[in-house]
């Protein structure tokens, strides 16, 4: 009697060893349909090149898909947990397929990922096919060049509170600065009020969904946090393991889907009383919803959903675009003078800084900085010495100037809002909120690097600036 139980252990056993045999070793090498592609070995067995990915790079924006791509060429095979293969593309005609032709035939590999929908939802980032289509669709008046000209002065007033705790920093004698928690702050406060008149005011008080956002967002994963991340997307129980890392985010988790609640609600209930006459995204996307037949609504919960794809693609990518370009130019001090020389000439007095959204557009070398930062801080193609030149792997904003390097510029070769269906809904927003956050920042700061002090770029979750921004800062002298 007691053999069986036995026996059925040991078959469960062996089965386990065979089964992850098979997934580790034989499939990825001997089965798998891209086991012909040229790429690097992985690292580990269980790891793949996971551990490569998360490092960082300390030489310059020179990352391990880049080097991969020139060793490989423009289509490279590489393992990801449990060696599972991915590949990684840059070659011009491919990704016109993947992000235009087909964009919709090319499902995300994070749109089954159980835990990260459970947090964000099925938004914009997430929907795919039909269910994509109807949401964009929906959604692109809200995004409209009116609609973003009008969001310019909450940049601005925002940005305005930034420089103050700067300033007020400096005056206390610090002048080596951690930049990055006031950065991530500004845009945070920023999207909430544009996405959806919320004062998050995470600059200058406590603010409960705003912790939550950043316990969430903005920790910087160790290995063991980067592994159960990467788990989930296979195995979903992983994130409801009840220990720390899990029972912190569970934690976040809540806070953020009871605030994003009340949110909608409380918008829901001015849209039935007529008195729905916000500016902010979720209001106009409230009100127009009113407008369409049935088959063109979002659902509530498509709604909501849509609350944390303006936070997560609103405030990250800003944050992190905004970090770069100032450490950029803190290693590029010619930049940084040529910059603020252009700045100074069209606003002298900078008090008086209030600059409309087709203004903001008009200064040639602050555009020239933010494409240059989008250029180096993204990976691979848009390095291509191919395209790029001699200096491809250099921070040079100038080369934006050159009308035979312009000839060669396309949206399959520079794409960091990618393009096509699954382009950047709000890349203009982005965009413009970037260009006053660094012109505000220049016009009123030197920024320098601190000696000795080494910032790598981590790769995962997002490219962020690792350990911190921290930069030596001081005042312009007028």
């Amino acid at each position: 009697m007691l053999s069986d139980p036995i026996n059925l252990a040991s078959l469960f056993v062996l089965g386990s060893i065979g089964w992850l045999t098979y997934k580790i070793l034989i499939w990825p090498f001997f089965v798998s349909p891209l086991r012909k592609i040229p790429g690097p070995p992985p690292d580990s067995l269980i790891y793949g090149n996971v551990k490569a990915l998360l490092s960082g790079e300390a030489d310059g924006f020179v990352e391990p898909q880049f080097k991969w791509y020139k060793k490989y060429g423009n289509i490279v095979k590489y393992y990801g947990i449990f060696n599972k293969p991915a590949v990684f593309v840059a070659d011009p005609k491919i990704i016109q397929e993947i992000t235009l032709s087909k964009s919709y035939d090319f499902i995300k590999p994070y749109s089954n990922n159980k835990p990260a929908i459970a947090l964000l939802g099925k938004g914009l980032v997430f929907a795919e096919g039909d269910v994509h289509k109807r949401q964009r669709k929906m959604m692109n008046p809200a995004f409209s060049h009116s609609n973003i000209k009008g969001m310019v002065p909450d940049f601005i007033r925002v940005t305005n509170t930034l420089i103050d705790l700067i300033k007020k920093e400096l005056s206390q004698g610090n002048s080596n600065v951690n930049l990055t928690p006031y950065i991530s702050k500004t845009t945070l406060d920023i999207i909430g009020l544009v996405g959806f008149s919320y004062e998050f005011n995470s600059l200058t008080s406590p603010n409960e969904l705003a912790v939550a956002y950043d316990g969430v967002f903005n920790t910087t994963p160790d290995m063991l946090h980067a592994t159960i991340i990467m788990l989930s997307s296979y195995i979903s129980f992983v994130r409801h393991i009840p220990f720390g890392v899990n029972l912190r985010y569970k934690e976040a988790c809540d806070v953020i889907h009871r605030e994003s609640q009340k949110l909608i609600d409380a918008k829901y209930k001015e849209a039935e009383s007529g008195d729905l006459k916000s500016k902010d995204l979720l209001s106009l996307l409230i009100n127009n919803n009113k407008t369409l037949p049935e088959e063109e609504k979002l659902t509530y919960d498509e709604l909501r959903n849509q609350i944390m794809t303006f936070l997560v693609a609103g405030h990250e990518t800003t944050s992190v675009t905004t970090s770069w370009a100032l450490y950029l130019l803190a290693h590029h001090p010619h930049y940084q003078d040529l910059l603020r020389e252009e700045l100074v000439k069209a606003y002298p007095d900078k008090s008086k800084f209030n600059p409309t959204y087709d203004e903001i557009h008009s200064l040639e070398f602050l555009n020239c900085v933010l494409k240059e930062t989008l250029r180096i801080a993204t990976p691979a193609i848009q390095k291509s010495a191919e395209i790029w030149g001699p200096t491809a792997e250099e921070f040079d904003p100038s080369r934006w100037l050159d009308p035979a390097l312009m000839k060669k510029i396309n949206n399959y070769n520079y794409l960091p809002f990618l393009n096509g269906a699954r382009g950047c809904i709000g890349n203009k927003v982005a965009s413009a909120e970037a260009k006053i956050m660094l012109a505000m920042l220049i016009m009123n700061f030197v920024f320098k690097p601190i000696e000795g002090f080494q910032i790598r770029r981590r790769a995962f979750p997002t490219p962020k600036v690792d350990p911190y921004l921290g930069l030596d800062v001081s005042i312009v002298k007028s």
